[in-house]
């Protein structure tokens, strides 16, 4: 059993792509697309549906799992090169997590929990054709694990004045801070039950066990995740 757990961040600047989605059932980005108009009637339809991605938005990043048949299946670009590569992690601009399909495979041989990767075409809605033939997949973390000790990380962490998840108090690192050891978490996570998680306290987090890790590391996979060591206690 290892000794080492690290933790990454969705908000890395790097990771962030401006793509979008739609959830069967519940959201249609392509009726939003479609709407160029400022009449009173598209107002109020616009409206009603960016308030419905809110409300996907949210629960997501609450780590709520996703229905199967409300899952995206298809990523939408606006004027994507063919020839750009995609790093193995990245996010959207409502920061839904991506993953290549490479990454993904290596996930699917651990322990995810009720963490599950749906698969998606990559669809440019601007030029009506897909980007390519590859298949990505986005990533419903839905396990939730407590280790936080903030009074042992770094002092550039900053404590909020509101709850994101009731009954925790809830903690954001700025991503330029992130390094080995700025965040400190109980020594227990080494024999967590999966081995992806998002702690309740700490803001965009995701934390993986060093078997994960290390899978990444050889599948030559791992530099999009920007991974640090955690600080255990």
């Amino acid at each position: 059993m290892s000794n080492n757990v690290w933790t990454t961040t969705i908000m890395f600047d790097e990771n962030y792509r401006v793509f979008d989605l739609s959830f069967p059932g519940k959201f249609d980005y392509v009726e939003l697309y479609k709407i160029k108009g400022d009449s009173e009637e598209e107002k109020k339809y616009r409206k009603q549906l960016r308030n419905t991605k809110i409300e996907i938005v949210d629960q997501y990043h609450l780590s709520k799992r996703i229905e199967p048949n409300n899952a995206p299946t298809i990523l939408y670009a606006h004027g994507f090169g063919k020839t750009v590569k995609l790093p193995s992690f990245f996010r959207t601009q409502d920061g839904f997590v991506i993953l290549t399909e490479a990454c993904a495979n290596v996930l699917k041989q651990f322990r995810l929990g009720q963490s599950t990767l749906y698969p998606l075409s990559f669809f440019d809605i601007k030029l009506n054709e897909p980007v390519n033939d590859q298949t990505y997949y986005f990533l419903n973390i839905a396990e939730l694990r407590s280790y936080l000790y903030p009074e042992y990380c770094t002092k550039e962490l900053d404590k909020h004045s509101y709850t994101k998840h009731e009954g925790y108090q809830i903690y954001k690192l700025y991503h330029a801070d992130y390094k080995d050891h700025a965040i400190a978490i109980k020594k227990e996570a080494v024999n967590c039950d999966v081995d992806l998680w998002q702690d309740p306290e700490l803001n965009h987090s995701i934390f993986i066990s060093d078997e994960l890790k290390k899978a990444l590391d050889d599948a030559q996979l791992v530099d999009a995740w920007q991974l640090f060591l955690c600080d255990l206690k």
